[in-house]
């Protein structure tokens, strides 16, 4: 189900009562991390006793937890190396390892910390061989203040380790497991590269999800990550992100109300597909049916109309009322464009924008007074069509490879300046709206990237917004969808993507699918799986 994330300062102000009224947080995470430890060691070895675990540490807390959790280990039989990386670490957490016995390395810059009680004279070979050999690898090097990358004795001590060992699934040796305790050790990808990363298994983070852990750019480095409850009670609203996943969608996925017709199951209009390109109507508007909407309209030219009705007798000619519309796949020609925008010019339902479409959009304050205006909008970009986008929108040239460095916070960006909810597609789609929340639905397979696949998304997204439209004039007297809720309808649309792309190869199949996902969300099965 959905998690919520939230900013690392967040959940430090969280923390700060408990700590003020004596409320060991550090007791709580590191034995909670103990116990994910030795699950971990038992799937992988059978046992904990004698396994090898080695504990990359820092000067922060996280490096606190990772010490108390090793010191756990050890009292269940577990060899404990602690390595040190600065010349100063959490003193309490490495008097408790060296209590139960731990061998410390002294791998600082400056190797004056004092800590090694070993007679290696190279204590960077005396590390690489600990590492390669361990069973366990916690890595408590740096926290959530991690952002300018790690030092560069770590990146090349991290680097020859992952050169040295035989390489598994995550770059790191394939005899070790690694967690990253809390968050990774290195949270600026912008600064390091790969090779001079670790590579998390996993990664165990304590009291909330931290928006750090949901950057696309990070995700590589954590593995799964595990979220462990310290009693902070951390509220929604303070959240800036939503992870959604398959259980959101099986349990959220918009069902018809017994006592339903087909205008409280929504109303799409598809104003998508041209003589040159009418496949792109074809395709926006199969998936639009196949969502179990009540009704599609078809907008666009005669053609395109006569060609999708040739595949689905259901879709309506006639003007009417409607409670979202897509506009923008397969460049429509200018005159239906603008008999569209006169007849949605009274109404405030939502409206989807892609493909060519998106040249409407301009900043905020331009749209006031316009169609835009008053309504919910949801953009559908991918990298390169943002880039145009907000290289008009601030003036200046705006690439892909910058947006994809960067995607949530580019996402963001646009969507602050064009007051619209953006979408911006890709592996890992993400969904930000104009006040700083996004919406992060779980990455999609690579077989989405084929031609139509964005007409198909644009289609699904359309006709969940018109579902979730009709269902809130009808419950709260003719007011738009909030911004939110209908980002996470998106958020939802994106899931019904992503399913179908499980099954399918390419778009046309893809949007045929779409309806045997919709048919066993409304009806019961297992196809989303």
């Amino acid at each position: 189900m959905s998690v919520f994330a939230y900013p690392s300062t967040v959940v430090r102000e969280a923390e700060r009562p408990l700590l003020e009224a004596g409320f060991d947080l550090m007791a709580r995470a590191s034995s909670a991390l103990a116990r994910f430890s030795a699950e971990v060691l038992r799937e992988r070895r059978g046992q904990i006793f004698g396994a090898r675990v080695c504990v990359l540490t820092g000067p922060g807390n996280n490096a606190g937890d990772a010490l108390f959790a090793a010191a756990a280990l050890s009292r269940r039989g577990a060899h404990i190396t602690v390595i040190t990386l600065f010349d100063r670490t959490h003193d309490e957490g490495l008097a408790a390892a060296r209590r139960v016995g731990a061998g410390v390395i002294d791998c600082s810059s400056t190797g004056t910390a004092g800590h090694r009680n070993t007679e290696a004279v190279d204590p960077r070979g005396e590390v690489l061989r600990e590492l390669r050999r361990s069973d366990l690898v916690l890595d408590g090097i740096l926290g959530t203040g991690g952002r300018r990358g790690l030092p560069d004795h770590i990146a090349s001590l991290v680097r020859d380790w992952r050169h040295s060992a035989t390489t598994g699934s995550h770059g790191t040796s394939s005899a070790s497991a690694v967690i990253a305790v809390d968050v990774p050790s290195d949270l600026s990808p912008e600064e390091t590269g790969a090779e001079d990363r670790i590579h998390a298994d996993h990664t165990v983070t304590f009291g909330g999800l931290k928006t750090e852990l949901v950057d696309p750019r990070v995700r590589p480095f954590t593995g799964t990550v595990h979220v462990v409850d310290i009693g902070l009670g951390l509220e929604k609203n303070r959240a800036t992100a939503e992870v959604l996943d398959t259980d959101d969608l099986t349990a959220d996925f918009p069902r018809p109300h017994p006592e339903g017709h087909k205008y409280s199951r929504g109303v799409v209009g598809i104003l998508a597909g041209s003589e040159e390109y009418p496949g792109a109507g074809a395709l926006t508007t199969t998936s639009a049916v196949n969502c179990g909407i009540g009704m599609v309209r078809s907008l666009g030219s005669p053609m395109v109309a006569e060609f999708v009705i040739g595949l689905h007798a259901e879709v309506v000619t006639a003007t009417g009322r409607m409670n979202a519309v897509v506009m923008g796949p397969g460049n429509p020609e200018d005159e239906y464009v603008r008999a569209c925008i006169d007849d949605l010019a009274e109404t405030t339902v939502p409206v989807v924008l892609d493909a060519g479409a998106l040249d409407m959009v301009g900043r905020t304050e331009s749209a006031k007074g316009t169609w835009l205006a008053d309504r919910p909008v949801v953009l559908t970009p991918h990298a390169g069509e943002l880039a145009r986008l907000l290289s008009r929108l601030l003036g200046e040239i705006i690439t892909a490879s910058r947006i994809n460095v960067d995607p949530i916070g580019w996402a963001q960006r646009a969507a602050e300046l064009s007051g619209c909810i953006v979408v911006l597609k890709g592996h890992q789609t993400v969904i930000a709206c104009p006040d700083g929340f996004s919406v992060l639905p779980e990455a999609g397979p690579p077989s989405l990237a084929t031609a139509g696949s964005g007409d198909v998304l644009a289609g699904i997204i359309g006709a969940m917004a018109a579902v979730v439209d009709a269902e809130n004039r009808h419950s709260t007297a003719e007011t738009a969808v909030p911004e939110r809720e209908l980002a996470r309808v998106v958020g939802l649309g994106v899931l019904v993507h992503n399913a179908a792309g499980r099954h399918a190869v390419n778009a046309g199949a893809l949007a045929d699918i779409v309806a045997e996902v919709a048919a066993e969300l409304i009806h019961g099965n297992s196809l989303i799986e």
